[in-house]
């Protein structure tokens, strides 16, 4: 998942550098009581909380309460092992990034500054990890993300570091893009010769998922026609009139068009009704909201399984504490997991010492960092395992969990499609 390539990759180099001055001093701060943080740790949350993705952050920040609250209850939790002696946790501070890199690398700065927070669930976007990532790289604060897919993100890119303290417990980008292009590909029976238009977003999410679809696509000997249209803001709505138009005019069998505002995608699928267009439409894990996206017959690819396929001892837990609406999306399941992952490095750690941690905030970080790549679910909630053993995602990501939802009439997402 998920802004502004060219902007972020400067963006992330020139916070990196400021960075390495602005924490000089907190890195090296003493933790009060040596013992306490292994008592009473804090997790940080960060993703948007407000703004046209409010949803996310929102779902996303929830289902790690949901977690906190079953942790510290002594509640059975799918792969967290019985004889595990749970350090008590608490959700120390939510940080709204807004899907904007220069945010998180303030949100990023709060994090550190706060020393009961021992590990982050976040950021959600790609370009806000590419922001705020080497602010928490710096402090050696590991963060797991339930939704940043971007591939570079862990491998590096040309101008850009990898992020050595990020993880995610999502596939990437290359991988859902596969999985969504090796689907489609069949379902629509598309041959060679047959033509496909890919709309990015014009972000780094966006950007990184259509080219490794394209890539798919054109290994397929299918003909891509690449357009851009940067998405939707809280002061202004992405026009798709001319990309509808071209969709039609060039005889298009689908229109692939991944975006981080699922609204984008519902009003994509209306100019191309508009328009004239009766091919196919698929979009990408931005979307799936069944609140705002809920164009029947379209598409969509995803990093998790349906809610459906999420264990319902959870969602019943979660419905009941935050609504029913909010039940229906599953995009904030496997944030639920991250936090999971950062519980179990945490209580390891504290068990690994007895209790006794280093004397440096920033040493203590780091063990609990050391301790998380290493972490192994045999179950989860999601319903499959978890471990950073992907050596595609330079083990930083899972092996499974790209899902293809197809909108039925009445809105809701069928799963039609489950890749390992």
């Amino acid at each position: 998942m998920l802004k502004r390539v060219g902007a972020v990759v400067g963006i992330a180099a020139v916070f990196a550098v400021a960075v390495a001055a602005t924490l000089g001093g907190t890195a090296s701060a003493k933790v009060a009581k040596q013992s306490a943080l292994c008592k009473k740790a804090g997790l940080g949350f960060a993703g948007p909380v407000s703004g046209p993705a409010a949803f996310l952050g929102n779902d996303q920040s929830n289902w790690v309460r949901l977690f906190i609250s079953k942790w510290n209850s002594k509640a059975k939790i799918p792969g967290v092992p019985k004889k595990l002696h749970r350090v008590k946790l608490t959700l120390a501070k939510i940080g709204d990034s807004q899907l904007n890199p220069q945010a998180a690398a303030t949100v990023a700065r709060d994090m550190v500054a706060d020393k009961k927070i021992l590990g982050m669930v976040g950021f959600a976007g790609s370009n806000e990890n590419l922001g705020g990532g080497p602010v928490l790289d710096a402090a050696k604060l590991a963060y797991v993300s339930g939704s940043a897919t971007k591939d570079s993100l862990t491998t590096g890119a040309q101008g850009q570091p990898r992020l050595k303290y990020f993880y995610r417990v999502v596939p990437n980008n290359s991988q859902q893009a596969k999985a969504g292009v090796s689907y489609i590909t069949q379902k629509l029976g598309l041959k060679s010769g047959s033509k496909v238009l890919i709309v990015d977003d014009a972000e780094a999410y966006g950007i990184d998922i259509a080219n490794a679809a394209q890539k798919g696509f054109k290994a397929k000997h299918i003909v891509t026609i690449r357009d851009s249209v940067p998405e939707s803001t809280s002061g202004s709505t992405a026009d798709f009139s001319t990309e509808a138009n071209k969709a039609v005019a060039s005889r298009v069998k689908l229109v692939y068009a991944p975006t981080q505002t699922a609204s984008d995608s519902q009003h994509f699928e209306q100019q191309l009704h508009q328009a004239g267009y009766h091919g196919a439409f698929m979009a990408t894990d931005g979307s799936v909201d069944p609140s705002n996206f809920t164009y029947a017959g379209a598409y969509v690819s995803f990093f998790g399984p349906s809610i459906q396929n999420v264990n319902s001892k959870f969602v019943k837990a979660f419905k009941a504490r935050f609504g029913a609406k909010s039940a229906t999306d599953p995009f904030g399941a496997p944030s639920f997991v991250a936090a999971e992952m950062l519980g179990v490095a945490i209580s390891k750690e504290c068990s690994a010492v007895h209790g006794k941690l280093p004397s440096k905030i920033s040493a203590v970080r780091g063990a609990v960092a050391k301790k998380l790549a290493k972490v192994k679910l045999s179950s989860t909630i999601l319903g499959y395992s978890m471990a950073f053993n992907n050596p595609v995602d330079a083990h930083h990501g899972p092996n499974a969990g790209v899902t293809v939802f197809q909108i039925q009439s009445n809105g809701s997402y069928k799963e039609v499609y489950a890749a390992g």
